[in-house]
């Protein structure tokens, strides 16, 4: 019996390399990208309007910018193993 995977998601889960907004603090109104996950609760945060300038915020501090529904191929969100969704 073959089993069905979805072969497309929308929207990666995956919060490192989105665009965010900060929302809140001195960068308040700024967009930039997450450039690492240090924790649960806390993003290094780099690139557009902070340039080379990298600044941790915590997750309460910025929305995740998304702006339109993009199609991913499920390879690139759960790698080989569509399970983890």
């Amino acid at each position: 019996m073959a089993i069905n995977y979805p072969s497309f998601t929308y929207n990666n889960p995956r919060i490192q390399g989105q665009t965010v907004f900060i929302k809140r603090g001195p960068h308040q109104g700024k967009l930039g990208i997450i450039a690492k996950v240090m924790d649960n609760e806390r993003f290094l945060v780099s690139q557009a309007d902070f340039g080379s300038e990298q600044v941790i915020f915590k997750r309460s501090d910025f929305l995740v910018h998304r702006y339109r529904k993009i199609k991913v191929p499920i390879d690139r969100v759960a790698g080989k193993n569509p399970d983890v969704l």
